[in-house]
């Protein structure tokens, strides 16, 4: 005789009240706790237990927007982890990136820093930040203003200037300054880059 089968539980009504919604975030199905994540009506709390699981189901929620005029005090509350992951969402509003920003977990900041899309302020932001390493991340973004270009090239860590002697496609006036920079690492690598783009520039003649 076979054993019962045991049933899986429903996905959440769209009536779903907090109480029952808080419930089905427990269960072990990622196509039940997904569901919960998308809801409106989950509380905010549950939102931030499941957001490091399912961070774009979170960033869809509808109701994520509301929260953050009504709720912000509970989202400030989510741990750095939960914010690193909803931060690296590409989907992610700026106002959700500035809460990693500000949270002192050093995750939730580098997860920003390691965004492929970050508006000028965020990128100028990132740039004035205390974390070398974090300054050094933003140096390798492909659409860093001029002005920030200039930034990074006189940073005063020499691992900031080395980074961005890698970037791909430095002004003239910029290459030339790394080019003379005082460590000889810099110098190193702004050698090894030039090569590289002339013996492209050949190989395309």
């Amino acid at each position: 005789m076979s054993a019962p089968e045991v049933s899986s539980p429903s996905l959440p009504a769209p009536n779903a009240t907090a109480e029952q919604l808080t419930r089905l975030a427990r269960e072990p199905s990622p196509q039940v706790r997904g569901a919960v994540a998308r809801h409106p009506n989950t509380p905010a709390g549950v939102l931030g237990q499941l957001a490091a699981d399912f961070p774009e189901a979170v960033i869809a929620n509808p109701a994520l927007p509301l929260l953050r005029l009504a709720q912000m005090n509970q989202i400030q509350s989510w741990s750095g982890r939960t914010l690193a992951r909803l931060a690296a969402v590409e989907a992610a509003p700026e106002w959700l990136q500035e809460q990693a920003m500000r949270h002192p977990d050093p995750q939730a900041q580098w997860a920003v820093a390691g965004r492929a899309q970050l508006s000028p302020e965020r990128l100028r932001q990132l740039a004035t930040r205390r974390e070398w390493q974090l300054r050094a991340a933003v140096a390798q973004h492909p659409n860093l203003p001029t002005d920030l270009l200039d930034r990074l090239a006189a940073d005063s860590d020499y691992g900031v200037r080395l980074s961005l002697a890698a970037h791909p496609a430095l002004p003239p006036e910029v290459l030339k300054k790394l080019q003379q920079d005082p460590h000889p690492l810099v110098r190193r690598r702004t050698q090894i880059i030039s090569t590289r783009i002339i013996n492209a520039k050949a190989r395309s003649l």
